[in-house]
């Protein structure tokens, strides 16, 4: 629909109806205005030349890429309308005009394989109007690139989860910046992150410390009209929230072979532990909750093989293990272990993972979400981005605040849609 521009920062949609309203009042009396060209009003006397109006794409362009700016601007006075319709389409997009109302731009990335007609009016100081339109056709894009979003539209997550954004296509180094340009992370109350590259295809964003307790986040992803490269484009925007629920932060330590669980900060448990054995160390490090799986079938022989796949030997074993807290990526779990109980707070015993009592392992199992804390300390065995738990090993200088929105911001929550997200 057509918006009069108003002073300062102003929007205009564009919609069918309205605009042919529109079109008929920028024909006043004694003007016509066609093809860019402009008319002065016989009603008064015209006492400089009218405004000329300029329309970016040039008329009849074809092929136009879809990140193409699309803008109109007047040599003098001010635009009064701006109308751009999308062939077929019956909502219309919006623009921003300019301050001092000279100048006007789509807000929004073009569709591909479309046809847009603008139109626009512009008065001069000394009331000479002029009206100009101009039409062109956008390319076909080759492929739609496809976002996954972890966490989940409106999942509740633990302060340490980082927001992970995996994409159908490889994103060459020098698009990356522009990428991340597009995309908006918002917290209340805000905190401080930056992002971090671990592929082509993957990137993360990750706090400073941990998130607030009891926040809420939203992604918001501006990618209609991006270009990743080799005909892949962005054909749409999506945002999505999730919220942050208790701080739960879980310190394990293999020097006192305890484990002290902490919620918001107030010690409520600390339990005896068994831990990874020499030549079986348990993963090290600042790690989080990734899953949690009631019963879980391990098994030496997958897991290791060789001599361990021998019934009978020292470290064969192929059973179901209950109420599994995974840590890690490659196979780290806190878990119920009967068979240990009388190992735990003394010795270690285990193939790498944190053994404790059935009742103890049922009470974490409960407790914990995805993306809680958990700091393994006094291994000897530190992770890395390798293992896949590569976030918190990261040191947070090393992330970037200048290839995307590095701080958190404050503010409105943006609307929600759901996960696994296409641009």
């Amino acid at each position: 629909m057509s918006d009069v521009l108003r002073s300062g920062p102003a929007r205009l949609a564009l919609g069918t109806a309205v605009m042919a309203v529109l079109l008929t009042s920028c024909t006043l009396p004694g003007t016509q205005g066609a093809g860019g060209t402009g008319r002065v009003g016989s009603g008064r006397p015209a006492t400089e030349p009218p405004p000329k109006v300029s329309i970016t794409p040039n008329d009849q362009a074809k092929d136009v890429a879809l990140d193409s700016v699309v803008a109109v601007a007047t040599s003098t006075g001010r635009l009064d309308s701006v109308t751009v319709q999308e062939a077929g389409v019956a909502s219309a997009p919006t623009g921003t005009l300019s301050d001092d109302g000279r100048s006007w731009r789509l807000d929004e990335g073009l569709d591909p394989g479309a046809h847009y007609t603008i139109a626009a009016r512009a008065t001069s100081t000394a009331g000479a109007i002029t009206t100009a339109n101009a039409s062109f056709s956008t390319m076909t894009a080759h492929g739609r690139l496809i976002t996954s979003v972890t966490p989940g539209d409106g999942s509740t997550v633990g302060v340490g989860e980082p927001i992970g954004l995996r994409f159908n296509t490889p994103i060459a180094p020098d698009r990356r910046a522009a990428l991340l340009q597009r995309i908006r992370v918002e917290s209340t109350p805000g905190a401080l992150g930056a992002w971090h590259w671990f592929s082509d295809t993957a990137v993360h964003f990750r706090t400073r410390d941990y998130w607030p307790a009891g926040a809420t986040v939203t992604i918001t992803a501006n990618l209609k009209g991006f270009d990743a490269g080799n005909g892949v484009w962005g054909l749409g925007d999506w945002s999505q929230s999730f919220t942050v629920g208790d701080k739960h932060v879980s310190i394990v330590d293999d020097n006192t072979h305890q484990m002290q669980v902490f919620n918001n900060d107030q010690l409520i448990s600390t339990w005896p532990v068994s831990m990874g054995k020499a030549g079986f160390r348990t993963i090290g490090g600042t790690l989080i909750v990734l899953t949690k799986v009631y019963k879980v079938y391990m098994d030496s022989c997958a897991t290791f093989g060789g001599a361990d796949c021998i019934a009978g030997s020292t470290n064969f074993y192929a059973d179901y293990v209950y109420w599994d807290t995974a840590i890690s990526t490659t196979g780290y779990f806190i878990h119920a272990a009967p068979w240990s109980v009388w190992a735990q707070g003394r010795l270690d015993v285990s193939h790498g993972c944190i053994n404790i009592s059935p009742e103890r392992a049922t009470t974490f199992y409960n407790f914990s979400r995805v993306g809680d804390v958990v700091v393994v300390q006094n291994t000897g065995y530190a992770a890395t981005a390798e293992d896949g738990e590569g976030d918190w090993q990261i040191d947070f200088s090393q992330l970037s605040n200048t290839t995307g929105y590095g701080n958190v911001w404050t503010g409105a929550q943006a609307s929600t849609s759901p996960g696994g997200r296409i641009s």
